[in-house]
This record gives structure tokens, sequence and C-alpha cells, in this order.
């Protein structure tokens, strides 16, 4: 037998800027450090809560701090752990999330084997990442958007009543294609619409989660109407209709604090796939250990929006790179 111990600690993750979307703002990002032991070899792992899933610090340590410990007869076993952790609750799945990327990661050492290898990725480079630029004023968008200089796509959030004025801001400063994010902020369909057909003109490749998940039959009129890919991501936690998220949106944002597991993921990924689906990877705010994590998913994507880890100041580890051409890069060791 094996015989995993589980230790947890908050990590605070400062931000650079402070970082507004539609539903609020903040500077640091209350995240949690898994460790997970056995064997005298340390997994570690990331937990990154958020409110808008009914999930906080609190409640995630209180999860992993009643698993304590975890016994098993094969301990390379991850879909032994997820359905353990299943168990136990029907939430915390960012906490499932960094506990399943602790395994993973202690696997990876045991074994003396990069992720991306275990899981016979296609490869160990993905596609480019964006880089979002928040919520703010125009002048600091406008220094947002220079800081992002090296990097070849923007990310921007948009549900505002200057949506139009972020965009033209932006535009006076970069030429660059931008993925729009709304987060659910566009209430009707005529709204949405409207700005739709401006961002046509703008350069824009996709527009993410543009009406709230509550509202399914006007996604459905948005998807036939719109010229513009159209994403799910608060639609999606991964436990829906993929039928009915495929007559809603013409992708998909998968991202780990909202599936449990890499390896839930990974099963909608390719399920997703099977319903003509386009897939992004996308991450919360958090450090490199779960923008790695994300990365190895991120080798079947499509689109990749893993640039959580950019937007903090003090980043714990090492772990996936960026290279010249912006795209995400695994690093070739455990």
């Amino acid at each position: 037998m094996t015989l995993f111990k589980v230790s947890t600690e908050p990590l605070d993750l400062p931000l650079k800027h402070t970082f507004t979307i539609s539903r609020g703002s903040r500077e640091v990002a209350e995240n949690i450090l898994i460790r997970l032991e056995a064997d005298g070899i340390t997994g570690i792992g990331e937990a990154a809560p958020n409110h808008r899933y009914n999930e906080t610090r609190e409640s995630a340590l209180s999860f992993l701090n009643n698993i304590g410990s975890y016994e098993t007869r094969k301990p390379f076993d991850v879909d032994a752990l997820v359905s353990h952790m299943n168990d136990k609750s029907d939430g915390e799945y960012a906490a499932k999330a960094g506990l399943e990327m602790a395994l993973y990661d202690w696997i990876g050492k045991k074994l003396r084997m990069p992720i991306y290898r275990l899981l016979q990725a296609p490869g160990a480079t993905g596609p480019r990442t964006t880089f979002t630029i928040g919520i703010d004023e125009p002048e600091v968008i406008s220094e947002k958007v220079r800081e992002a200089e090296a990097y070849p796509l923007l990310k921007v959030k948009l549900g505002t009543d200057n949506d139009k004025e972020i965009i033209r801001t932006i535009r006076d400063v970069s030429s660059k294609p931008v993925l729009v994010d709304a987060n659910e902020r566009w209430e009707s369909v005529d709204q949405a619409m409207e700005m739709l057909r401006y961002l046509e003109n703008y350069n824009v490749f996709l527009v993410e989660q543009p009406m709230p998940a509550s509202c399914k039959k006007e996604m459905m009129i948005l998807r036939r109407k719109s010229s513009i890919p159209l994403y799910a991501d608060e639609s999606l936690t991964g436990r829906e209709s993929l039928d009915e998220i495929a007559m809603q949106f013409h992708g998909i944002n998968i991202k780990l604090m909202k599936t449990g597991a890499i390896s839930t993921s990974l099963r909608l990924l390719h399920r997703a796939r099977m319903k003509g689906l386009k897939i992004m990877t996308g991450c919360m705010v958090e450090s490199t250990i779960a923008d790695t994590a994300s990365a190895v998913v991120a080798m079947w994507a499509d689109y990749a929006d893993l640039d959580g880890h950019m937007l903090i100041k003090n980043n714990p580890c090492k772990g996936l790179i960026i290279n010249p051409e912006g795209n995400v890069k695994l690093r070739d060791e455990p």
C-alpha cells in the first residue's frame, strides 16, 4: 500500500495590476498550494477557487484538509483518486484539480518522465497564448497593451458601458488579433448582436461567453447570427450536455478549476471534438504550477489562454514556457 499525505498552505499571489472584469476587481489571487507526499517524493498542485462557482479558499481548504491522507494499492491510478474525491463532495472542483495535479506531478517525478510524455501528448509545443487586458481607464489600458508587446494575441475583458471605447483604445495602440471576453454581461440578443457587429471591424477572432449561462435559448439564436465564433466559458463546467453546448457555441474554454482534473478535461476535450466544437484551454488567475498543468491539456487544443502566471508579481516556481512566437511550451523534465 502507498500512503499519500496531503498538506496545504495559502498561496497569496499579488497582481501586477488591479485585475478587473465585469463581476468585480481584485489585487491578490487567494489560491492554495497543495503537497502530496509518499516514498520520499512530493508532488505539488495549486487550487484557484472562484466565487462564480460557489467556491472560496476557505471551502477548498476545508475539503482538502478533510481528506488529509490517501491510501491506495495503485498509486498511479489517477482515476481512482478522482473518484475518491468525488465521493467526498459534489463540489470543490478547484481543490480536486489541485490535488489531482499534485498526483500527476508525483507520478512524473517517480517515473522521471514529463507528464506530456506520460499522457502521450502530440508534442511539447501547443498553440499561441493570449495575454489578458483587464477592464480599466483608457490610459491604463494603453499602458497594459504596450507592456504586452511580446505577446502576439490579446484577450480583452468587456462587459461595461464603455466597451466600444475600450476596443478603440486598444486599436489606437495595437493592431494585434483580439479575443473578447464579455463574462456574461451582454444581457439580451439585441445588445450582444450590436456589439458583435461592432467588433467585426476590429480584428476580433473570437468572443467568449457573451451572455449569461442561463440564457440558453438566446445563445442558440446568437450562435446562428454571429459571424464571429462564440466560445463557452461560464456556460461550461464539464458537467453539461455537449449537445446543448454545441447548439449555443462554436467552441469551449476548458479550465481545470472547473472540470476538477486533467484527466476529466482530456475526456471532455475529445468528446467535444466529436460534437464539432473547437477547443481553448484557459485558466484562472494562478501561478505557473496550475498553468503548467493546463498547458498539458493545451497540447490538444486550438487556442490557449494561459497567462495567469504572467499577471502576478511573485511566481513561485518554473514550469511552462512562452516561446518567442507566443506558443505554450512544456519543459522536457518531470
